[in-house]
């Protein structure tokens, strides 16, 4: 994709499109025991040993199962018999105590048809949304720190490929829906703010004011803009409808507010605001209205926020008394919750972004001079390391609708 400025300009000069989203996902995936995942086994495959591997590594990855060796497969409580050809597969899946059934996966790559089947089982067994399908956004720096492009990969950490051709400084990746994402633009002179229609490969600049456009989220139904804005020479939170261009201010103090996220109904923002001395979670209705603060235990800073369609949970940053950035999970389904802190070792974990499951978190960890991305599992606090010695910062993964 060629998104140099002159491309931007272009496009934004167009006719305005709005991305929807067809179905908005709702409902809540549920925890299934206390003591770990439902193993798996692969009690026959007909196909060869490298789709195999395939298969078994991405069944890993997703952290639903455990996978047991072939002489332990026949006495797992899921069962596969897998057939057809590294682009097509079929398979036929035994679920302890349940009526067996059959599911398939086809594309243009053995892992394309793998990345589907394993999305039908996670459907059927656990009717988890689609995961594997679905890409991570993510920000890398150049080796000199002067440009910041946007990348995806997949579950499995792999093919990494670029997004943005900018040259400058794209950043803040953020999904709306599986088909549309908005990222900040530094050109080194404005920041504005894109929206990407992943679909069609083409983009164009969305909010341009004089200032600051930046941190901004899209509703899951592709129409509203929330971000911050710096119009009156101080930085509140604001509303844009992409399809009449019309701009709603939700905040109006000396204040700075930053990162809002949609909350699973598309009615209310969680955002940060400094309004205490220190970054805070707050909730606001996005038609306007007096905004309450979240309960977060008196942590010295939270930033960060990701609310999960599926799970109605918010995932944050949060600076802890000992100076180290956590990842802490606050279930909106409970009036009188509190954090719960998913990631206890070393090392600063930043930038939370909830998988499709509702289960699971992206982000990253820095250690050293690296930061790499990691996947972390809010109910068991495993994770999973997705990259190596890199420079990656602001994942966001693509959500299932």
């Amino acid at each position: 994709m060629k998104k140099v400025l002159f491309a931007l300009w272009l496009l934004a000069a167009c006719v305005p499109f709005v991305l929807q989203a067809q179905n908005v996902l709702s409902g809540t995936v549920t925890k299934h025991g206390t003591h770990g995942n439902p193993s798996l086994g692969i009690v026959s495959f007909s196909g060869d040993a490298a789709t195999r591997q395939t298969l078994e590594r991405v069944l890993q990855r997703t952290d639903w199962f455990t996978i047991v060796g072939a002489d332990q497969a026949a006495l797992a409580q899921i069962q596969l018999k897998v057939s057809g050809s590294p682009q097509n597969l079929v398979a036929n899946v035994a679920v302890a105590g349940k009526s067996s059934f059959t599911i398939s996966g086809t594309g243009e790559t053995t892992q394309e048809a793998v990345f589907q089947l394993v999305d039908a089982l996670l459907k059927q067994v656990f009717k988890v949304p689609a995961l594997c399908t679905r890409p991570i956004a993510y920000v890398c720096s150049s080796s000199s720190s002067t440009t910041k492009e946007i990348f995806l990969c997949n579950i499995d950490g792999s093919n990494h490929r670029r997004l943005t051709h900018n040259g400058k400084i794209s950043t803040e990746p953020s999904w709306g829906h599986s088909r549309a994402l908005v990222y900040t633009h530094n050109s080194g002179t404005s920041l504005n703010i894109v929206l990407v229609d992943i679909g069609k490969d083409r983009q164009r600049v969305v909010s341009s004011a004089r200032g600051l456009n930046s941190s901004a989220a899209l509703s899951q139904n592709g129409r509203t803009l929330a971000l911050s804005m710096s119009l009156g020479k101080q930085v509140d939170l604001y509303t844009i409808d992409l399809a009449t261009n019309t701009r709603t201010r939700l905040t109006q103090d000396r204040n700075v507010e930053s990162s809002p996220v949609f909350s699973p109904d598309g009615k209310e923002l969680c955002y940060v605001s400094d309004k205490s001395g220190r970054a805070q979670l707050y909730v606001i209705p996005v038609a306007g209205g007096t905004e309450r603060r979240l309960t977060t235990q008196g942590a010295r800073e939270c930033v960060s926020p990701d609310w999960s369609v599926v799970s109605n949970q918010i995932c944050f940053s949060m600076r802890t008394s000992s100076g180290q950035y956590v990842i802490a999970v606050l279930d909106m389904r409970k009036p009188d919750a509190t954090p719960v802190i998913i990631t206890e070792a070393a090392g600063n974990w930043e930038a939370p972004s909830w998988a499709p499951d509702g289960r699971h978190i992206v982000c990253t960890r820095q250690s050293g001079k690296n930061q790499d991305l990691y996947i972390v599992d809010s109910w068991f606090h495993t994770f999973q390391q997705l990259t190596k010695d890199a420079r990656v910062s602001l994942p966001a993964w693509a959500p299932a609708y």
